[in-house]
């Protein structure tokens, strides 16, 4: 589903700025938790299994994977992402009204393993969170990657007063697309670049 036309003062229900603020601040922030724990655990998990010291052999296996990724974005390769082909409950708008919706919307989509995984930047950083082995690293990278999912959110009502238009840009943004798998394979092209200079800065 769409979080436009609950979550902006376009749509359907926040008729208001401080409703729709009220609504996207909690989608955030307890989506933000959520994901910062989950890649919190995941950097303990890799701790405790013990691949921290294979530090130079997580990074060659990131930087392979973020290519392999890309080629897929880009229709080179084709196979199907692991994922649970979940939607976010709709009725929750009207058992809990805008911001207990939000709030769970927020709580369940930030797990990741639990819904639909549209592009496969998702599974680079949970390699990554894991493989490193370290808690920080993981609630970073989970919880930055949560971050830039809000965004939309946040830009649509603001760059659009049409609703329908601000739908289509969500659409875009959370739908599998072909305009944003390009953009997808270039933000994965450009971390293998960076795990790439980090593998040799580290071996230098």
């Amino acid at each position: 589903m769409s979080l436009v036309g609950a979550l902006t003062p376009l749509g359907k229900v926040a008729r208001d700025w401080k409703t729709w603020f009220s609504a996207v601040l909690l989608y955030t922030l307890s989506g933000l938790g959520v994901g910062a724990g989950v890649g919190a655990a995941l950097g303990w998990l890799g701790r405790l299994a013990g691949v921290a010291p294979a530090h130079d052999g997580v990074l060659l296996t990131g930087v392979v994977l973020a290519l392999v990724l890309a080629a897929r974005e880009w229709g080179l390769v084709r196979f199907r992402l692991p994922e649970r082909p979940l939607q976010t409950e709709k009725i929750w708008m009207h058992q809990f009204g805008p911001l207990g919706a939000a709030t769970l919307w927020g709580l369940h989509l930030s797990l990741g393993f639990f819904t639909r995984v549209n592009y496969g930047g998702f599974w680079l950083l949970v390699l990554l969170a894991f493989g490193l082995g370290d808690p920080a690293y993981g609630a970073l990278l989970v919880g930055g990657h949560w971050l830039g999912k809000t965004l939309p959110v946040w830009v649509a009502p603001l760059a659009y007063r049409d609703p329908n238009e601000a739908g289509d840009l969500m659409r875009i943004w959370e739908g599998r697309t072909s305009v944003y798998a390009r953009f997808q394979g270039l933000g994965l092209v450009a971390t293998a670049t960076v795990l790439a200079v980090w593998l040799t800065a580290g071996r230098g």
